[in-house]
């Protein structure tokens, strides 16, 4: 299975740990201090639970050591380490996972990142490390599984539909858009440019929204496919 790694720090990475929990997932905490102790001490009851999952705790200090600061950026080696990719949520421009980002790329690691506004401060880590090809841009789950090659999991009696409705409040130019790419199996948006009498930026803005939506998903190459 898949098994999340991650610091057990506020933010992005408690909420990983959560939902690999929550999804059946084993999931790996990688201390910045000895076992005797968890910091932050409001996660320790995940980190229970994340020992009673299946999942562990891990740290190369000893429970006689004192916590420093200098520890927190130390130990991302090992998150960086144990994994065969990193995924940068969201950090400022000098983010602790932005050390774990360059770490992983010198490992020969897959990196990628969310990207987001230039105007958001936790946005500026993730735009840089795209911007300078250390990470790859995700904009879904599907990406990631298709990029790193895992298998899906087939829910069990599960079969395609007959008939399926199409989608309500689509406008024209969206219908017109999950049409191409339905009889094309995926599609481009050069292809879907050709197609389509619509500017390329109106055309990459609704693109954008319509994978929000969850009508479309953007796979590796620059393709789309319905969802």
């Amino acid at each position: 299975p898949v098994v999340i790694v991650s610091g057990l720090a506020y933010g992005i990475d408690v909420a990983a740990h959560r939902a690999a929990i929550s999804a059946g997932l084993p999931t790996v905490g990688v201390l910045a201090h000895g076992l005797n102790t968890i910091y932050p001490a409001s996660h320790r009851d995940i980190a229970a639970r994340m020992i009673r999952s299946g999942g562990m705790l891990l740290t190369d200090y000893r429970s006689s050591d004192n916590i420093h600061k200098g520890n927190f950026l130390a130990r991302n080696r090992i998150i960086a380490g144990l994994c065969d990719c990193v995924v940068v949520v969201e950090s400022d421009t000098h983010g602790g996972s932005l050390v774990t980002a360059r770490l992983a790329s010198a490992y020969s690691r897959d990196v990628f990142a969310l990207p987001g506004r230039t105007s958001d401060r936790y946005s500026r880590g993730c735009n840089h490390l795209i911007s300078s090809c250390i990470a790859s841009l995700l904009t879904s789950y599907d990406e990631l599984i298709d990029s790193m090659r895992w298998r899906r999991r087939v829910s069990e009696g599960e079969q395609g539909e007959l008939f399926s409705d199409t989608p309500p409040g689509l406008s024209p130019e969206e219908q017109a858009i999950i049409d191409i790419i339905t009889t094309r199996g995926d599609a481009t948006i050069n292809e879907l440019t050709a197609s389509i009498d619509i500017p390329t930026p109106r055309l990459m803005g609704m693109l954008v929204d319509m994978e929000f939506r969850s009508l479309i998903a953007a796979i590796p190459g620059g393709r789309y496919r319905i969802r």
